[in-house]
């Protein structure tokens, strides 16, 4: 799943423990949800953390009953060192990834912390949902980016 803005792309998809995009796992099969931001113009971005602190950013919900089940990872930017902002470079990306389950050999990547497990998900269809409302700089420009826009996509506890 795929949405273009302001010469940024944002990609969304859930992965297995080797990495690969599926829509479908089994009972108690872990699995990670990435979000990627690729920089399409040639010049920095810069997507503030705060961001990631969004009520609505990796929410997972049953498709059924519409049910919050939470995120993916507990904080935000507890380890990292340096500025806290997602910085893309002209061609480059950056990926947000997060487990789960806490899973010794499964880390999280980028600014995001999981400090606590999710309990595995119950057989049923499920949808995770990004929001795509964040305000980015550009050079020396700041460029809002609102207005409900949003990705999902679904996947099945088999």
């Amino acid at each position: 799943m795929e949405a273009e803005m302001e010469g940024l792309t944002a990609s969304l998809c859930v992965l297995d423990t080797n990495g690969i995009s599926k829509t479908e796992f089994a009972q108690n099969e872990n699995f990670s949800i990435a979000l990627t931001f690729q920089n399409n113009i040639g010049e920095n971005i810069k997507i503030k953390n705060e961001y990631l602190n969004g009520e609505s950013v990796m929410i997972v919900e049953g498709v059924a009953d519409g049910l919050n089940h939470g995120k993916p990872y507990t904080s935000v930017s507890c380890e990292f060192v340096g500025n806290p902002n997602m910085e893309i470079p002209p061609g480059g990306s950056y990926v947000v990834s997060s487990p789960w389950v806490l899973q010794e050999g499964i880390r999280t990547i980028g600014l995001v912390c999981k400090g606590e497990s999710n309990e595995y998900l119950a057989v049923g269809s499920y949808r995770v949902i990004v929001s795509l409302d964040f305000i980015m700089e550009m050079g020396d420009k700041t460029i809002s980016v609102e207005g409900g826009n949003e990705l999902g996509l679904g996947f099945d506890i088999m």
